[in-house]
């Protein structure tokens, strides 16, 4: 008798010269040297936060290179760790010029279609970005995700609010366009950060996906916006499939630290999973430094009192500005 499997993964695509679209929070393209060798670094406080706390979970990471191009120390990471690794080519790529920024992110799709056919009934599957840490055991997440199919982070509402090239009553014109009905219900934003579901859902969205897929590279061509990204795509699929809920909100922060916005208040810490997009180079970092070759967390209140100030949650000290800015700074020298 087959028993269940909580697959935890993230992924990274390596962009080439030539398809290399923008990422605001590394101020670089996709191809540069920098926005590489900081995702193999963030690689590191992810598997060790989420495994140390989920040890009986099934880790992959998901890339198109291959194992050969991965950093050394990443390598001896993953065997000790036992984080298998899946070269994975990207298929969904959506077309040249279709957006200016993140057009890595169709690769969700890939790794969907991927674990549809590795999954069994009632395993369940939570991708997320690699700028998290998790911080406590993930069980009762899983155990919604096995009951009600999926566990979705709903992270925008407001309906005036261009994201990232459209906004949500210009997703319904889509999602009308498409499926020639309104929908149900107001439609929100799902964060593609972190999406968890079951192995059922997941042969859902892979069919239903390439409809949608299709209409909206045609709808592009006709009106001044469309889907530009992978979150978009899964709100409409969500509202199609009727697998809409906000599970995840209970799990997971998008965390912005910048100077110019905060968004973490206090008790943010006490998140089961911090989202950490502008620590990418500064708080992740450091963390990174900071397990080093341990690959373990030998001492839970010290490692978390130190990620709190390093990734400053939930308060920002004036030393941790002072290194922030010593760090980037550095970092665009090298």
């Amino acid at each position: 008798m087959h028993t269940p499997v909580n697959y935890i993964t993230t992924w990274f695509y390596k962009e080439s010269k030539e398809e290399a679209s923008f990422y605001p929070q590394l101020g670089q393209k996709g191809s540069s040297s920098l926005v590489h060798s900081i995702y193999m670094q963030i690689q590191v406080p992810f598997f060790v936060t989420f495994k140390h706390y989920n040890p009986d979970a099934q880790f992959i990471f998901f890339t198109n290179l291959n194992q050969k191009e991965l950093p050394d120390y990443l390598i001896r990471l993953f065997h000790k760790l036992n984080v298998e690794v899946v070269t994975l080519p990207y298929t969904c790529k959506p077309p040249k010029d279709w957006y200016p920024a993140w057009q890595n992110q169709f690769y969700l799709y890939d790794i969907l279609k991927y674990m549809d056919d590795r999954m069994q009934e009632n395993d369940t599957l939570l991708i997320s970005d690699a700028d998290c840490l998790c911080r406590t055991p993930l069980n009762t997440l899983f155990d919604a995700v096995r009951k009600d199919g999926s566990a979705l982070y709903e992270f925008i509402t407001d309906r005036v609010y261009s994201i990232n090239g459209i906004t949500l009553p210009q997703m319904e014109e889509v999602y009308q366009s498409c499926y020639g009905k309104e929908a149900a219900s107001s439609i929100t934003y799902y964060g593609g950060e972190f999406v968890a579901l079951r192995k059922d859902i997941i042969s859902k969205i892979n069919i239903a996906y390439p409809q949608l897929w299709a209409f909206n590279l045609e709808y592009g061509k006709q009106h001044p916006f469309k889907l530009n990204e992978e979150a978009h795509i899964l709100s409409l699929l969500a509202e199609h499939l009727n697998i809409r809920n906000k599970t995840a909100n209970r799990y997971v922060k998008r965390m912005w630290t910048t100077p110019h916005f905060n968004n973490v208040q206090p008790g943010d810490e006490n998140y089961p999973v911090w989202h950490l997009p502008y620590e990418k180079k500064r708080g992740l970092y450091y963390l990174y430094r900071l397990i080093g070759e341990k690959s373990e967390i030998t001492n839970e209140a010290d490692f978390w009192e130190k990620a709190g100030k390093y990734t400053g949650i939930p308060h920002i000290s004036l030393k941790k500005k002072v290194k922030d800015r010593l760090t980037t700074l550095w970092m665009k020298f090298k």
